[in-house]
């Protein structure tokens, strides 16, 4: 007979897991606590769904083993899987890849309509309660009654974006059937930092370089567009370096404001600028070269009255700004909370997981798939990479028995 599966989520993993398991045959019903699917995936990419990335490796993923990441992502194309869909994409220049008509919401229609081609039973608007194993598979409490399935997969979500994903009742969920769960710390989330020149400069967008630091050791650092905001620093750069941040690994770091130069190119370009027009007004100095609004605070940093002209500024002003805007310094105040968090850092334990399969070691039947695990990505697409490969594989896990071999993903 053709197995019963609960898949509790209907985010990314979830759908991708009901889809895989139902093309197999099997009855699979999913159990989504709010009144509709794919919340998360509607408000990724800024509505536009960043789906995959055309550079996906091992190296863009934290957590507690690289090793099981790369035989999760084994043989896995979410660009085919999704063209096979019926969905159309675009890649970007830096290997971002959305649906070709920009709406997030494209990526969700068609899964939906898979799920209804397949048959899969959406029950909406009602939380998973305790599970349990029994004699016939896992009985799990869904409102007011007792669903009982033969396989169980737990794709809730995590903490981050607590109004668009599970929450704490996930973790509870997986503790209450025996897993374990490493510390849950915010990823890809804004910086808090204490400087008000950095904080005036809310709404502006710049390419730049970001360190975080711990005294004097460099604790990672990222290239990208940095925003500037009412609190800090957020854009790609900074949700890269965020997780070191969250587990309180940095205590500061540096803004290169012109991260295209070596230092030597910086200052010598700096020369030519200063010394072509010596005489004029140090804000003339900036035109062209800096945003209006960056070259004030830039001056403010400094000290510097934008009506001086260069020429009284001294021998060394050259080297003062050039080392400013190489190494722009600030301290942090932590990071933004959980609701302002992209993906959870921690999970479940990895060495409780089979990567092929997302089984559970420790529960026959259960199986456990996406940011629930102990893995977080780099922005740019490789979080929902990760949750549509471990749905899928998950999903064909639970069709499979005991003795079988694992199927082509792809397939």
């Amino acid at each position: 007979m053709a197995p019963r599966v609960a898949v509790v989520g209907a985010g990314a993993s979830g759908l991708a897991a009901a889809v895989a398991a139902a093309r197999r045959g099997a009855q699979v019903v999913v159990i989504e606590r709010f009144h509709a699917p794919g919340r998360k995936i509607l408000a990724s990419g800024g509505g536009r769904c960043n789906l995959t990335n055309s550079r996906i490796r091992p190296e863009n993923y934290h957590g507690g083993s690289p090793g099981f990441v790369r035989e999760a992502l084994r043989n896995f194309s979410a660009a085919d899987f999704f063209s096979r869909l019926g969905l159309l994409t675009r890649e970007e220049p830096d290997g971002r890849i959305f649906p070709r008509c920009g709406k997030a919401q494209a990526v969700l229609d068609v899964l939906k309509n898979e799920l209804e081609r397949l048959g899969v039973e959406l029950r909406l608007g009602v939380e998973a309660g305790a599970a349990r194993r029994s004699e016939r598979g896992f009985s799990l409490r869904v409102a007011s009654e007792e669903l009982h399935c033969d396989r169980l997969i737990l794709a809730c979500g995590g903490r981050a974006a607590p109004q668009l994903g599970a929450g704490e009742n996930a973790y509870a969920l997986a503790e209450a059937l025996g897993h374990g769960v490493t510390p849950l710390f915010p990823a890809l989330v804004p910086l808090c930092v204490k400087e008000s020149g950095i904080k005036r400069l809310h709404g502006l967008r710049v390419e730049a370089g970001l360190r975080l630091l711990d005294g004097a050791r460099e604790v990672c650092r990222s290239q990208g567009e940095v925003l500037f905001t009412d609190y800090g620093l957020s854009g790609p750069a900074a949700l890269d370096v965020s997780r070191e941040a969250s587990r309180g690994e940095a205590r500061g770091g540096t803004l290169d404001l012109f991260p295209e130069f070596t230092p030597q190119g910086l200052r010598a370009m700096l020369l030519r600028r200063w010394h072509a027009s010596p005489a004029r007004p140090l804000k003339d100095f900036f035109a062209g070269m800096l945003a209006r609004q960056l070259s004030g605070a830039v001056m403010d940093a400094l000290g510097w009255d934008a009506r001086r002209p260069l020429e009284s500024l001294g021998g060394k002003a050259v080297e003062r700004l050039a080392g400013l805007l190489s190494q722009w310094p600030f301290e942090l105040a932590g990071t933004r909370p959980w609701s302002d968090a992209m993906v959870t850092a921690g999970g479940i334990r990895l060495d409780e997981i089979d990567p092929r399969t997302m089984a559970s070691r420790k529960v026959p039947g259960l199986f456990i798939a996406g940011e629930l695990l102990d893995v977080d990505g780099d922005s740019g697409g490789y979080n929902l990479h990760f949750a549509w490969a471990s749905g899928l594989a998950a999903g064909l896990g639970a069709t499979l028995s005991e003795t079988s071999e694992t199927p082509e993903r792809t397939a």
